[in-house]
């Protein structure tokens, strides 16, 4: 049987990381990660997909922050009042922007609570400009993690969760044209110190020229440079000596 990307049942993306175990530690983790990464964008846009998402903090290193979830929870409500942030209520794997008007995209934890994993990255891939910046994370399948169906916290609702093996979503992000600039694991305690919770991983979309053929460059032919017209004008120069 072939695994397929996307999920036949319906799954819900948690509005916090206080619903899930552990949240309060991944989301610090992985703010100071991605905040190394932030002066390097140059744009006014970041997009950032989910409540998990919403929660890392960029410091404004971009003029306008905008939280999409196809929920809108009390806490994307609180973050929303923040200084230059706005916050939309859509369907991720639909976003409703024009081609290339993004400058950053954040995908935190997103793909593991999404039924089609494949038409988010596709979506974003389209929204994002080109050399824009994708900043990705994943619960490490190859840690206590993956014994677990469910990661919420008492007395939070269970949440189903999927899990990715890290390469395939860099082969995933190839397909894409993604540059991968740095990948990491994040969160271990003592225990599970080879085991990280975490995979943080920073790409970069890629720019082609518009056309791999080399433009060709037309010269205009001498008429000297003809036999025929050579031969004429030796013999044009013979009768004006003889004469």
């Amino acid at each position: 049987m072939w695994w397929n990307a996307k999920y036949p049942n319906v799954m819900h993306l948690p509005h916090s990381w206080q619903q899930l175990q552990n949240g309060s530690c991944y989301c610090n983790a992985l703010t100071d990660y991605f905040s190394a990464w932030y002066p390097k964008i140059l744009g006014h846009h970041v997009l950032k997909l989910g409540g998990l998402s919403a929660e890392i903090q960029s410091d404004c290193f971009l003029h306008h922050a905008i939280l999409l979830a196809p929920h809108i929870s009390p806490p994307l409500q609180s973050l929303g009042l923040q200084k230059n942030t706005s916050v939309i209520q859509a369907n991720l794997t639909e976003l409703p922007f024009i081609e290339q008007s993004i400058d950053a995209c954040v995908l935190s934890n997103t793909l593991n609570f999404s039924q089609d994993p494949h038409q988010i990255l596709r979506e974003v891939t389209r929204v994002l400009r080109e050399d824009g910046y994708l900043f990705l994370s994943l619960f490490n399948p190859f840690s206590p993690l993956l014994f677990k169906r469910h990661l919420h916290a008492v007395p939070h609702p269970p949440l189903p969760v999927r899990h990715y093996v890290p390469w395939r979503i860099l082969d995933w992000l190839a397909l894409l044209n993604f540059d991968i600039l740095d990948q990491k694991r994040l969160v271990s305690w003592d225990k599970h110190r080879c085991f990280p919770h975490l995979i943080a991983i920073v790409a970069r979309k890629r720019v082609y020229p518009l056309t791999l053929n080399p433009q060709k460059v037309h010269f205009k032919k001498h008429e000297l440079l003809t036999p025929v017209s050579a031969f004429k004008t030796r013999l044009l120069r013979k009768w004006v000596q003889l004469t």
